[in-house]
């Protein structure tokens, strides 16, 4: 009794069939053919749901029907069987993926179209717009770096490197044609991954200086001489470089005071590419 509930349970959950269904296939297994009335009393199954379990068994590749009055019901020799199963499951699947594949090119059509209309009107909102370096924010602050159309500037000395979203959007950028330029230092934190990946951006044309600290006690970052973002450094960033705090504000005469000090710290900066390759070798040598 306790083998015939381990294998009605794991029928069950793991291919997917009910519980009628596994109860029904496994009681055929042990007791040989029979008919509905006969399989209704010998696995528990209520009469009126055993010829709907049984359409469906033999839908899935699970059995045989003998015609006759009454019918008779045979598994088939399970390695057969469970092989139709798992076609049968692999060709909803498919399916199942294929509608929502479906779904989401609509889906991304659609919404694509109202988020083209509506994304200025969120940047427009407030000239003053404070939140937390979260998911959300590197998703719009990518966006604004995409959206840049001269010149995008950033002094930083955050400990890890850039997330995937924001390179990404820089090599975007610099495809643009946009002016990409960067005063940061490099921290034992990075992997020698991050490096790599990092390298590839100051390839493609992204100029950056190293610079181990700056005299303010914030990062900025100016989009085309007009936005401004301010991130407050924690004392737990190394941890959670996620829930740092940050300001954007729309106030073009300081992102031009911004713009000219970024100048100053970027005449102090040293080349950026040198020190990427030496660090790299330390940590393969490693």
């Amino acid at each position: 009794m306790e083998d015939w509930l381990r294998l009605v349970e794991v029928l069950n959950k793991q291919l997917g069939l009910t519980p009628y269904e596994s109860r029904a296939y496994v009681s055929l297994m042990i007791h040989g053919p029979m008919s509905p009335s006969q399989l209704a009393r010998k696995s528990g199954i209520p009469r009126p749901r055993t010829y709907d379990v049984l359409r469906s068994l033999m839908a899935k590749g699970l059995l045989v029907e003998q015609s006759g009055k009454p019918s008779i019901y045979a598994a088939v020799e399970p390695a057969q069987g469970l092989t139709n199963l798992l076609t049968a499951i692999e060709t909803e699947t498919l399916r199942r993926l294929d509608e929502k594949r479906k779904s989401i090119r609509t889906l991304t059509k659609l919404l694509s179209q109202m988020y083209e209309k509506s994304k200025s009107l969120k940047l427009e909102r407030s000239n003053v717009w404070f939140t937390r370096r979260d998911t959300a924010f590197i998703a719009i602050y990518s966006e604004a770096i995409r959206s840049c159309k001269k010149e995008f500037l950033v002094a930083t000395t955050a400990p890890r490197p850039p997330e995937k979203e924001i390179l990404e959007a820089v090599k975007y950028a610099l495809e643009k044609g946009v002016s990409v330029k960067v005063v940061r230092q490099i921290t034992a934190l990075w992997t020698l991954e991050e490096l790599e990946r990092y390298e590839e951006v100051v390839k493609a044309g992204s100029q950056v200086r190293y610079l181990a600290t700056l005299d303010y006690p914030f990062r900025f970052m100016v989009f085309d001489e007009r936005d401004v973002i301010l991130i407050f450094p924690s004392e737990s960033e190394s941890i959670t470089p996620r829930t740092l705090e940050a300001l954007w504000l729309r106030i073009p005469p300081l992102a031009k005071i911004l713009r000219e000090h970024f100048e100053e710290l970027w005449k102090k900066g040293k080349p950026i590419l040198p020190i990427l390759k030496e660090t790299k070798s330390t940590r393969k040598t490693r």
